[in-house]
């Protein structure tokens, strides 16, 4: 009798398990405003759309039309990156034909050299750069960007690694998705993002669980952004996030308690 009460025991303790994290540690935004269609104010969060300032080993892309054919084709894409796009990708090809800020803060343009272009935004930047063309020619079309918002995403997301999107802005909502969201035993109350500043690398700590974040200065990533996604402290344990994952972790223990039980009964007989 009291080895079936020893194994009855087993298996609700077991069962139990399986139901040890909470619900709240998957749901992210948690905690939002909320309003009716026709009422924003109660529901809106204000993006920290802080403009970019542009830093050491930033790559921008530049394009000059000009009167004079010969200043055309030095700014003007070249051959070679055209293969490295169909060879090695988007990103390859942007390395090739973009002009980066060296470790001094300077660019180094055809035709106008070098000059400093740090801690200025993408606009700022290129109102400088007509300021120098504009001591050579007198009509043309300029055109600047920041040829890609390069991040990493690491720890546990489905599809880790560096991702350079080409656009000015990412949410982090948006850089999980592209690493194919999180995986089950993600800690989303517990990311860290490492950010590159002019004073050095700086580190902050994320819950993703909770709808304030949308209001972090954070949630919109910056250029060489790392993120870093946590794993729940169960996995030492098993996945527990879902009932297959559940079954498939308790069977086996399971299955190691009944084999022991049998041999102690096999042993005490």
């Amino acid at each position: 009798m009291k080895i079936k009460n020893i194994v009855l025991f087993s298996v609700l303790g077991l069962a139990l398990l399986s139901s040890c994290v909470s619900n709240k540690k998957y749901i992210l935004f948690q905690n939002a405003k909320t309003s009716s269609p026709n009422d924003t104010t109660k529901s809106s969060y204000q993006l920290d759309r802080t403009i970019y300032k542009l830093q050491v080993n930033d790559i921008l892309y530049i394009s000059l039309v000009s009167t004079d054919e010969n200043v055309t084709k030095a700014f003007s894409h070249n051959a070679t990156g055209q293969m490295m796009q169909v060879q090695g990708g988007l990103g390859n090809m942007l390395y090739i034909n973009g002009y980066a800020i060296d470790q001094n803060g300077q660019i180094d343009l055809p035709v106008i050299g070098k000059f400093n272009l740090i801690g200025l935004s993408v606009i700022d930047a290129k109102l400088k750069i007509e300021t120098e063309l504009s001591k050579y020619f007198k009509t043309f079309h300029l055109v600047v960007k920041l040829s890609e918002m390069p991040f990493t995403i690491l720890g546990e997301v489905q599809n880790p690694g560096r991702f350079s999107g080409l656009v000015n802005q990412i949410t982090i909502a948006e850089a999980i998705g592209v690493a194919g969201d999180l995986t089950p035993i993600a800690n989303r109350k517990s990311a860290t993002l490492i950010r590159q500043t002019p004073e050095g690398a700086k580190i902050f700590k994320l819950d993703l669980t909770q709808a304030e974040i949308l209001n972090s200065p954070n949630y919109i990533l910056r250029a060489n952004d790392v993120i870093y996604i946590e794993p729940l402290k169960s996995r030492s344990i098993g996945d527990f996030s879902s009932f297959r994952n559940s079954l498939s972790t308790i069977t086996p223990l399971l299955s190691t308690l009944i084999l022991a039980l049998n041999t102690y009964i096999i042993i005490t007989r």
